[in-house]
């Protein structure tokens, strides 16, 4: 079932690459008394952790995200107090039932900067997690970071620890293109730890690249592409880039210090995402999910469990991160002495909460994560809801074949291209209309990833989605 193609279907491009939903996130006024309310008594289930170290060295132009710069001096001692306060959160949450009967299944370390922290307080949080949570055989543990931070110490770490995928932010590996930007990355240093770790048997390297930054001449991305054929990484992860208001990068920009971006949607930035799927394709990489690829078989677990499987829940440790448990969103504000704080009192840092999924909201969170792998399985959604997807949401499913976004074939509903190139926008039509227009969250904490979606569903769904 097709129909006709328009190549404007929506008002505007939604183009930030995530969704957090359900959106609005409320401040906690209860305190610890809102801990029942996560059932933590519970037997539990599959669930995945991430970890926030939430440092950096330096702060990117144009990074809109909750970073700590951390001197290498750390006059105050920060590092170690951070390190005895995020194990003894782990031991905390460790305790209750739902988390010593459920399978930790993935585990990520971001931040920040997760590969900052020093080789023997990075081993130290890692025996706590592996001595403490039922830990799945087949796991997968992400350490995410910077390629200066590996030291001999910590590559011989890394290389024979419980970390089995390693994830480098390279960004580009053109030098000018990365002052421009701020970036505490090294394109030499880069290719060096990829080589080191590829030297020391560890297989599994992902890699974030990005385009479209300033400056950024079409030649000089397909120099990037070209260097990483010939490097041994398994999965690529790749953004357009954004400037985000206030930042530095934004100052710059309209101060005319840094040349300002090429529009997102003129066909010189399409030519580098042309660039970007050809080079692929010629690794043998696929584009499994928007943004991602990867040599078949190397597929990213923590995102599978995370988006792609019905009702996981995710456990956050550390300040700024976000939990996901009982069907609540749950999150620590962006402070790195509250938390350390709050955990020597024997609290959880849970400074924001979300409203409990009714079983509808349910429904549209496992829509709009399972899109972001392009298609929508009609019987695998029976079998989690016990209803049919087609029936569910009907007046969607009609809007997004109506305007040539998805075809419907073979028991699944499946993005074209078109809708793959307005996926952000197909996603919010399977959000609930109650969410939009809702102003009262702006003024409640929550930290810098959940903004634009507090931002965004403030506003009008008819600004996004049309009438």
């Amino acid at each position: 079932m097709t129909a006709p193609v328009t190549t404007q279907p929506y008002p505007q491009k939604y183009t930030t690459p995530f969704i957090l939903y359900p959106p609005a996130l409320w401040e906690n006024r209860s305190g610890q008394e809102f801990l029942p309310q996560l059932a933590l008594d519970q037997t539990g289930q599959d669930y995945v952790m991430y970890l926030s170290i939430p440092f950096c060295r330096v702060r990117c132009y144009s990074c809109p995200y909750f970073v700590d710069q951390l001197s290498p001096h750390d006059p105050r001692n920060k590092e170690a107090r951070f390190v005895d306060a995020i194990v003894a959160d782990l031991e905390r949450w460790a305790s209750y039932k739902r988390f010593q009967t459920g399978s930790l299944r993935a585990i990520y370390i971001g931040g920040g900067t997760g590969s900052l922290l020093k080789t023997a307080y990075l081993k130290r949080i890692l025996d706590t997690i592996f001595a403490n949570y039922p830990v799945a055989k087949d796991y997968e543990l992400t350490l995410e970071g910077n390629a200066r931070d590996y030291t001999p110490d910590k590559l011989d770490y890394v290389a024979d620890s419980h970390i089995n995928r390693v994830s480098l932010g390279v960004q580009s590996f053109d030098e000018s293109i990365l002052r421009i930007i701020g970036s505490p990355h090294a394109a030499q240093e880069s290719i060096k730890a990829i080589n080191e770790l590829s030297s020391r048997g560890f297989s599994n390297i992902q890699m974030d690249m990005m385009y479209n930054l300033p400056g950024h001449r079409r030649e000089t991305w397909q120099r990037d592409l070209e260097v990483l054929r010939d490097l041994d990484v398994k999965h690529l992860t790749t953004y357009l880039y954004r400037i985000h208001p206030g930042t530095p990068q934004d100052k710059f920009i309209k101060m005319g210090k840094v040349a300002p971006l090429v529009d997102k949607e003129s066909e010189y930035v399409r030519n580098m995402y042309r660039d970007l799927v050809e080079a692929t394709e010629n690794m043998g990489f696929h584009n499994y999910m928007f943004d991602h690829f990867c040599r078949p078989g190397w597929e990213n677990v923590y995102n599978e469990w995370t988006f792609l499987r019905n009702n996981v829940e995710i456990l956050g440790v550390g300040p700024s991160a976000y939990s996901f448990i009982n069907d609540y969103r749950v999150g620590g504000r962006k402070d790195v002495e509250g938390y350390i704080a709050a955990v020597n009192r024997g609290e959880h840092f849970i400074s924001a909460v979300s409203s409990q999924l009714s079983p509808r909201v349910r429904k549209e969170r496992y829509v709009m994560n399972i899109l972001q792998a392009f298609a929508v399985d009609l019987k695998e959604y029976e079998f989690q809801f016990g209803s049919s997807f087609l029936e569910d949401f009907k007046p969607e499913v009609e809007r997004i074949l109506g305007r040539g976004l998805a075809e419907l074939a073979d028991d699944k509903l499946t993005l074209t291209q078109l809708g793959r190139e307005w996926h952000m926008n197909v996603m919010l039509e399977f959000t609930n209309p109650d969410f939009w227009g809702e102003t009262t969250a702006l003024e409640h904490p929550h930290w810098a990833m959940n903004t634009p979606m507090v931002d965004l569903f403030a506003g009008r769904r008819e600004d996004w989605l049309g009438a």
